[in-house]
């Protein structure tokens, strides 16, 4: 087991390994960087670039250096825990831990959750690439916008969105999260995975969460636990 500590940019998750700050993006399929990235004791290949994203294209729009994003290859391998109370990020070969229990799928690696919305059950990305959650235009219909916010997702690049604050439950524990119109340019993203809507880092303010594809798995818990080990390096 090897803690990291993030920073959060912007809603990014861009944690320290090794020195090197790596984004963190469960929403890429492929991991991309300049060499290959080391986490809790494994070495991962990685991509020099995937559908257009560099290392230089993620520093420019993210606005601090960026040497690597750790995608769903590399998570798929290892199971993963966010806790935001502590800016940390936990890799282990453990078994997930928490108390909320959802059933995880996935779509090329990039992880599927229930999410209720409405009273209506949405098949949802999980993507930490994504500072904001998303839902199709009509899913706003007859609501009126809290305003507009500025946003960057990586396949896209920057975009403005108009943005409804929604009541969700998540595991059975109802929150209130922000969401915005998600881009026409995204529309295929969502049909190739058949989902309704991309969940992002903001869930984070809420749990500390403990992810395992290759259990299927994704555990929650509503309080952030103290006792985590101390993180290995600071950013």
């Amino acid at each position: 087991m090897q803690n990291y500590i993030y920073q959060s940019v912007h809603g990014h998750i861009v944690v320290n390994i090794e020195g090197r700050p790596c984004l963190l993006d469960t929403g890429s399929p492929f991991s991309v960087g300049y060499e290959p990235i080391t986490i809790a004791g494994h070495q991962f290949p990685v991509h020099n670039s995937y559908l257009g994203v560099t290392c230089e294209y993620l520093s420019d729009n993210i606005g601090v250096p960026i040497e690597g994003l750790i995608g769903a290859d590399i998570i798929t391998a290892l199971t993963m825990s966010i806790y935001s109370s502590e800016r940390m990020v936990q890799f282990s070969e453990r078994p997930a831990d928490g108390s909320i229990v959802i059933a995880v799928q996935d779509f090329m690696g990039v992880p599927i959750i229930p999410v209720a919305i409405g009273g209506r059950v949405m098949r949802m990305f999980f993507d930490t690439g994504a500072p904001m959650s998303y839902l199709l235009p009509e899913a706003f219909q007859a609501r009126e916008p809290e305003g507009r916010h500025e946003d960057f997702y990586p396949l896209l690049g920057n975009f403005l969105t108009n943005v409804y604050s929604l009541g969700v439950n998540i595991g059975g524990e109802g929150q209130v999260l922000r969401f915005g119109e998600l881009p026409e340019e995204l529309h295929n993203v969502l049909d190739a995975g058949q989902v309704q809507g991309i969940l992002g880092t903001e869930m984070l303010k809420h749990f500390g969460m403990c992810l395992s594809l290759r259990e299927g798995v994704m555990k929650l818990d509503t309080l952030y636990r103290s006792e985590a080990l101390p993180a290995r390096e600071a950013v």
